[in-house]
């Protein structure tokens, strides 16, 4: 045996799990996608996942021999099967076929719309698709932007809130969240950590992180160390995300200073006596009217995604790629010229699996 991964922790949302490899790969294999070196047997190391330029976590790695350590990390279903993924120890036997892959996928859907699509994919849709266009010339890029439009339903966006202390973004993230996930008061820098929540949107999840404010932070100590940190982490997050949500006080505007897409809006629940009538677009209020401030920023969020959510998020029966890896695959297998070679290439990567198809 030279690598095996095994989940310690039930299936299924969690705020930690815990993944354990083993086998003479099991440090190199981990080593891949942690942005220091791995601790020395019987040790422990914050680490950060990433995987081709693109953050995935923040896990505590445990050294427990030569060729045993434990990955523990945040618990989201899809981040856990991302990683186990990139390890190269998905659970179960591998997929026989494209149908089986989409099928595997199902349980661990993020939204209605996901898992419809999958199942469109699980009762041959995308193999439909596929040998239809087999005899027809090539057109690059095809199966990727089609990827592309299936992804956020599949892969939920990062959406960061981010923005200067006291402009309630704690308030707008509970009420997003739809329960009191995290503590809101008066006194400036009372979030110092990120959370993390997923939030459905309409048709979309998206993974929602609520981040420590921004202000100058110049005393010394622990306290001021510990806010210096958070403001650190949310930083890393904003330049991780799919979407900045950066909401300013209307009593202190603030233009978002970064370069990564954004939406920007603005906290008025001081001016909740004013008529709502007169204000501006960009203003909300999830204390006053709480609502109106969820449909902004969920029509924002969505419009804010781009290209990929123009028009229905699922076309039932339609093919698409439903990973990346996937996408790519066709792609290569559709510079080949049209003919044998290239069908036998396609046969190949679909796998035999209409026995397989659900009826």
């Amino acid at each position: 045996m030279t690598f095996h991964l095994e989940r310690l922790t039930p299936p299924g949302p969690a705020g930690i799990s815990v993944l354990r490899l083993t086998g003479a790969e099991a440090a190199d294999r981990l080593a891949a996608l942690c942005d220091r070196a791995l601790p020395p047997p019987g040790g422990l190391r914050l680490v950060r996942l990433a995987w081709e330029g693109e953050a995935l976590d923040e896990a505590l790695v445990c050294t427990l021999g030569r060729d045993r350590l434990e990955l523990h990390l945040h618990g989201s279903p899809g981040l856990v099967a991302e990683v186990s993924r990139l390890l190269g120890g998905g659970e179960g036997p591998p997929a026989r076929c494209v149908e089986e892959a989409a099928l595997a996928l199902l349980p661990r859907a993020p939204c209605e719309a996901a898992a419809r699509l999958l199942l469109d994919q699980a009762q041959g849709a995308l193999r439909r698709a596929v040998l239809a266009a087999a005899p027809s010339p090539a057109t690059p890029g095809h199966w990727l932007r089609l990827w592309q439009r299936a992804r956020p339903l599949l892969v939920p966006p990062r959406v960061v809130l981010a923005g200067p202390v006291n402009a309630g973004k704690s308030t707008l993230f509970n009420l997003l969240v739809g329960r009191r996930r995290v503590i809101v008061h008066d006194e400036e820098g009372t979030t110092r950590d990120s959370i993390a929540e997923r939030v459905l949107l309409g048709p979309i999840a998206v993974d929602l992180f609520d981040t420590a404010g921004e202000r100058p932070v110049s005393e010394g100590g622990p306290a001021a160390e510990v806010e210096r940190g958070g403001q650190a982490l949310a930083a890393e997050l904003r330049a991780a995300a799919d979407l900045v949500l950066w909401l300013s006080p209307v009593d202190r505007p603030a233009a978002f200073p970064g370069r990564e897409p954004a939406l920007e809006l603005v906290s008025c629940a001081d001016r909740a006596d004013s008529p709502r009538g007169t204000w501006p677009a960009t203003w909300i209020s999830a204390t006053a009217d709480p609502e109106a401030a969820r449909a902004r920023v969920q029509e924002g969020i969505l419009l804010s995604l781009g290209p990929a959510l123009d028009g229905p998020v699922h076309v039932p029966g339609q093919g698409l790629p439903f990973t990346a890896d996937l996408a790519r695959g066709l792609e290569e297998d559709f510079q080949l010229t049209a003919g044998p070679e290239r069908v036998a290439a396609l046969e190949a990567r679909l796998g035999a699996g209409f026995a397989l198809m659900l009826p």
